[in-house]
């Protein structure tokens, strides 16, 4: 199966978005932060782990960004579920984020490198540029 260039690139811009939206939710319904405090939050907890897909869209294959972002968002989860769901345990500030950047890089890395490969082994290609 032959996927477009275009829509290849639609669905890697898709995800991306997708888990801004969700730090988006986090930021504005559990934070109460406003815009520019979520830009800040974006541009230092959330570009590193991001960086695999974003550079995943200047490929031949963009939606290897497509299998880095279902890898990195279960450590949004974690954040929103460890700040805004679970009793507060009474042990200081929060350093979930940290969990965040220094597991979900490497999670985000491996799901942009592995994603190549099984796309192939299903017989998904992206069309030439």
């Amino acid at each position: 199966m032959i996927v477009s260039r275009r829509t290849a690139l639609a669905l890697g811009i898709a995800a991306v978005f997708a888990v801004l939206a969700q730090q988006a939710f986090s930021s504005f319904s559990c934070y109460h932060q406003s815009l520019t405090a979520f830009l800040g939050v974006v541009g230092f907890f959330l570009l590193v782990p991001l960086l695999p897909a974003l550079i995943s869209l200047l490929t031949a294959n963009p939606l290897r960004a497509v299998g880095a972002c279902p890898l990195f968002s279960p450590w949004l989860w974690f954040a929103y579920h460890t700040d805004c769901v679970a009793p507060y345990t009474g042990a200081g500030a929060s350093m979930v984020y940290v969990a965040v950047l220094l597991w979900g890089t490497p999670c985000a890395l491996l799901g942009a490198l592995v994603t190549g490969p099984l796309l192939r082994m299903m017989g998904v290609r992206v069309g030439d540029r």
